[in-house]
């Protein structure tokens, strides 16, 4: 008898389109000419940039065209670095409302075994839609419980997980505990604030047990002194501080618990959503904490300033904490360049606004020598625009992932295309 879980998979890969399969890509070389090249750590020029084997090989102001590579003009655009969404279920969900099209959650409280990157569907409609925009990269990352497993980092493009898989462990997800209900990953708040409260506390009193066993277990295996215990295993590298927590947490409260989590046990943390991290910003930067930023696209709530939302990404930057953009979602993580320009629009610099989307995320997800910039060595995901990427005016011309050049063509210019065809005066 199959599982939920097979049956769910044969689904999703019956409902890919023929479209969405044979389209991963032109491999080969290719040389960038005659563009504006914005590298991502300050510095832009006229230039060009050499792809070979899936990478950058070159490139400057004199780059030499090999033998047979595929010449791209770009003059009078720009070249950028592909954006990192830090945070989504693509690639997990593809219809939110129907149980078969979603893989993000398990059952249990705890499940730091359960790995997001296996469950990828590589066929995945959001996927395509994703990229058009310049996102090249995202974080996919599990729900539901108090630890809902290991978040993966993979590129909007590829045959296999295998393929598009960036970081295969970016981090484990939390979900710290909290007296305000928490939506699907413990329902909506249930008594009066008291009975919350105490619920809350047994929670988190639940959770620093789970780690204090986990802590035990890594250093009596250390020690030789204790048997493979399949779910503790795993967390050995959260132990060791190799690869963060990523912590669910919005309230100031919420935020503060958290970064005491890292000081007990040794974790290296990573607070997502943080809607009231401006309210503890000397504590973040103080424990170099970096936050990722849930969607910008929202209502301040009841009683705040009504640029709390927007202005918080230059607060928090402005008082030295690291911050990435993520649009929490998958059907709008197309949007993720447009939450960087709102927050520029409320005192984020243009500069650090596009850091947030690119350099500082590659550097909280511990992969800045693959991604993140346009330099020397590292993986070629890059677009060609013919203007400002957080300028929603500006279109998209080339993109290239893991140095394939990846047609334009997904399900919304398909259906574009398709009705712009329509003869007039048809019914």
């Amino acid at each position: 008898m199959k599982t939920f879980a097979q049956v769910a998979i044969a689904f999703l890969l019956c409902s890919i389109s023929l479209e969405a399969q044979a389209n991963v890509g032109q491999e080969g070389i290719f040389v960038i000419e005659g563009g504006t090249v914005v590298v991502g750590d300050g510095q832009q020029f006229e230039g060009s940039i050499l792809i070979r084997n899936g990478r950058i090989v070159d490139v400057g102001t004199s780059v030499a065209v090999p033998e047979g590579a595929v010449t791209i003009d770009a003059s009078g655009q720009f070249v950028y670095a592909g954006m990192i969404d830090s945070y989504t279920p693509i690639g997990l969900v593809e219809i939110g409302g129907i149980p078969t099209m979603n893989l993000r959650s398990e059952i249990g409280e705890y499940n730091p075994h359960i790995r997001a990157l296996v469950g990828i569907n590589t066929g995945s409609e959001m996927i395509g839609v994703t990229r058009s925009t310049g996102v090249t990269t995202a974080i996919t990352a599990p729900e539901g419980g108090v630890i809902s497993g290991q978040a993966a980092l993979i590129n909007m493009d590829g045959w296999t997980w295998e393929d598009m898989s960036v970081n295969a462990n970016a981090g484990y997800i939390f979900n710290y505990p909290s007296t305000e209900g928490g939506g699907r990953r413990f329902g909506p708040p249930v008594g009066t604030p008291e009975s919350r409260a105490t619920q809350a506390k047994e929670r988190i009193q639940d959770l620093n047990n789970e780690l204090a066993t986990a802590k035990a277990y890594h250093i009596a295996r250390n020690e030789g002194l204790q048997e493979t215990d399949l779910v503790y295993e795993s967390m050995r590298p959260l132990m060791d501080g190799e690869i963060p927590a990523i912590v669910n947490a919005n309230s100031e409260n919420e935020i503060l618990g958290a970064l005491k989590l890292g000081e007990d046990f040794g974790l290296k943390i990573v607070i997502n959503g943080g809607r009231e991290a401006w309210k503890v910003a000397e504590q973040l930067a103080a424990a170099e904490v970096p936050v990722i930023l849930s969607s910008l696209m929202q209502n301040p709530e009841e009683g705040l300033p009504y640029d709390a939302v927007y202005a918080q990404p230059g607060i928090l930057v402005e008082a030295g904490v690291k911050i990435a953009f993520a649009t929490g979602s998958q059907t709008i993580a197309r949007h993720l360049p447009y939450h960087a320009a709102l927050a520029s629009a409320y005192g984020l610099s243009p500069e650090d606004a596009w850091k947030a989307l690119t350099v500082w995320p590659a550097e909280i997800w511990r992969v800045d020598d693959l991604v993140g910039t346009l330099e020397e060595g590292k993986m070629a995901n890059l677009f060609i625009t013919d203007g400002d990427p957080l300028d929603i005016r500006s279109s998209i011309q080339e993109i290239f992932i893991k140095g394939r050049r990846v047609p334009i063509d997904d399900r919304h210019t398909r259906l574009y295309e398709k009705h712009n065809a329509r003869p007039i005066g048809s019914r």
